[in-house]
């Protein structure tokens, strides 16, 4: 009997296509798994490189609220260091609002170094005014604990040395010479009895009353020396003392204190500025001053110094000390009354404020 049976054998044609399909379909899931990496990938850089920017600018705004609180406007750069970035602080001189006060642009570059590479920048400024400290300087010295002078040689004037070409005060009012209590005043100076080389408005002021030339100065004696008055560009039990020919900038004006009991001056420490010297001090030879010095025990002087600006000693009957008078010894010193040395010195430990509604960043 024949029997006929039948074989179903697959379609080769079928199969071809079936795998086609499978092929296509793999490579459209291919793309989209690409295109959703590339698209999670942008998106995720894109929020690295906005918490950058982000972390730039708090670094910028931070490093100037630092800097203000600071209270000292810098001629160089200042660079903090956080933990999220740095920033560049500095500032540009704008004008020359009045004798004490000057307005500047504060400016601070903030960086951000992103995880992903390269360095995000923010820009913040600012219109701060720089006022200086009002101290009223009333003599080329002031001696509240009394002054002697020996010998025949050396000069105290109360005559402005400063010309108006130097600055906007300069030549505008004279100053006694010497400012002392009544009886204050001893000199030993033979040749020049009754005078003693001092010359002024009057060249000898003796009608205020130690208490009266104390208040009259304006000066916070205690927060001069603990920093809350004005922040201090150098201390010199800490830092040693600067030097003007490395560490201080050819237009800076410093505030330096000097935090000893005693400490003796030459030629080495000549410099400009606001010198404050807690205790006692001793001039000695050449040693040359343009600005202000504060002195809270007595000076000895002795030696051929050099002081343009003002010098005030016995400051600490502020604090109830009893600093001897000072010794004026038998030197060719020479002290002048110089205005906008003056002014100069005190522009260095003045506060600077932030003027309304100028801050921006920069673009």
């Amino acid at each position: 009997m024949f029997k006929c049976s039948i074989h179903n054998e697959p379609n080769r044609a079928q199969g071809g296509f079936a795998l086609a399909i499978v092929l296509l379909a793999l490579l459209g899931m291919t793309a989209l798994a690409t295109a959703g990496y590339l698209l999670s990938n942008t998106d995720y850089r894109v929020t690295q490189n906005h918490r950058a920017s982000m972390n730039a600018f708090y670094v910028s705004d931070a490093a100037r609220s630092d800097y203000m609180g600071r209270g000292k406007l810098r001629s160089d750069t200042v660079t903090y260091t956080y933990a999220d970035g740095s920033a560049d602080v500095w500032t540009t001189q704008l004008i020359n609002v009045d004798d004490s006060t000057t307005l500047y642009r504060l400016v601070s570059l903030g960086q951000h170094g992103s995880p992903e590479g390269g360095v995000a920048n923010r820009v913040t400024s600012s219109v701060v005014a720089h006022k200086a400290v009002g101290i009223a300087v009333n003599a080329a010295f002031t001696a509240p604990a009394g002054l002697v002078k020996n010998g025949v040689a050396g000069s105290v004037n109360g005559t402005d040395a400063a010309q108006a070409a130097d600055c906007p005060v300069g030549g505008t009012e004279d100053v006694a010479g010497l400012l002392v209590p009544p009886g204050g005043f001893t000199d030993n100076g033979a040749s020049k009895k009754g005078k003693g080389g001092f010359e002024g408005n009057p060249g000898i002021d003796s009608t205020s009353t130690t208490s009266e030339i104390l208040n009259d100065l304006g000066i916070e004696w205690q927060g001069m020396l603990d920093g809350s008055f004005a922040q201090p560009d150098y201390v010199v039990s800490a830092d040693g003392y600067p030097s003007f020919a490395s560490d201080v900038a050819a237009d800076e004006w410093p505030l330096i204190i000097v935090d000893s009991n005693s400490y003796s001056f030459d030629n080495s420490y000549s410099g400009r500025g606001t010198l404050v010297i807690q205790g006692n001090a001793k001039f000695n030879g050449d040693f040359a001053w343009e600005g202000l010095i504060l002195i809270g025990g007595q000076l000895v002087s002795d030696g051929n110094q050099t002081i343009q600006g003002a010098i005030v000693a016995g400051l600490n009957l502020k604090r109830g000390g009893t600093p001897n008078a000072t010794d004026l010894g038998n030197g060719t010193w020479s002290i002048a009354y110089h205005s906008c040395n003056i002014l100069s010195a005190l522009k260095g430990f003045g506060w600077p404020v932030e003027e309304p509604g100028t801050w921006h960043e920069v673009f």
